[in-house]
């Protein structure tokens, strides 16, 4: 009979590396050869920003690991430890040294489902009772890998993906209404009772 869920670590199913070695504040460069994800630039739905990277110029003989579609980046410094997925990326991209650069190797396992589990509140809890340091803390390497993932089926991956970008599309156009709901209740209150009405 098939097993239809593996209990595995992510060390099981993928690569973890170290974010590109940027040393201090990341240099903005608008002539620069290359562009940097940084901690800020990851919502909290575990998104990539990709319109406020900033660009930066990358110099050393050392190919840097440029982000490839697919790759998942992870937060290991401070309070929130979010996972993103890479999609379609068409500009030489790193990740800042906030962030772990996890390659999945295991072909039935889809990056976009690993990004996803390491976001729930189960793996959250993992993070938060094994993170270090005090002013800032911090996930190391050894406590990502060793983070326990549940791996269904690769259909079933699938339909979580398929519902979690549903559910994040809605939450965007959600949003959107109710910013633009803000926007006329702000454009009535100033033609009702002025620009220079204090309250």
């Amino acid at each position: 009979m098939v097993q239809l869920i593996m209990n595995k670590t992510l060390s099981d199913i993928a690569i973890v590396k170290a974010g590109h070695p940027f040393r201090g504040k990341i240099p903005e460069d608008t002539e620069g050869n290359a562009y940097a994800v940084q901690i800020r630039d990851i919502d909290n739905d575990g998104i990539i920003q990709w319109h406020q990277l900033i660009r930066t110029n990358i110099t050393g003989r050392k190919t840097p690991d440029w982000l490839q579609k697919g790759d998942v980046l992870f937060a290991a410094r401070g309070g929130r430890n979010l996972a993103g997925c890479v999609g379609e990326i068409n500009k030489p991209t790193v990740c800042a040294p906030h962030y772990f650069l996890i390659q999945v190797t295991d072909k039935s396992v889809l990056p976009e489902f690993v990004a996803w589990q390491l976001n729930q509140d189960g793996a959250q809890r993992y993070f938060a009772n094994s993170a270090e340091g005090s002013a800032q803390t911090s996930i190391r390497r050894a406590v990502l890998e060793a983070t326990p993932l549940v791996i269904p089926t690769i259909e079933k991956q699938r339909a979580i993906v398929e519902f979690d970008n549903k559910v994040k599309q809605e939450k965007q156009v959600l949003n959107a209404l109710i910013e633009n709901r803000a926007k006329q209740m702000q454009g009535i209150a100033k033609e009702l009772l002025g620009s220079d009405y204090q309250g």
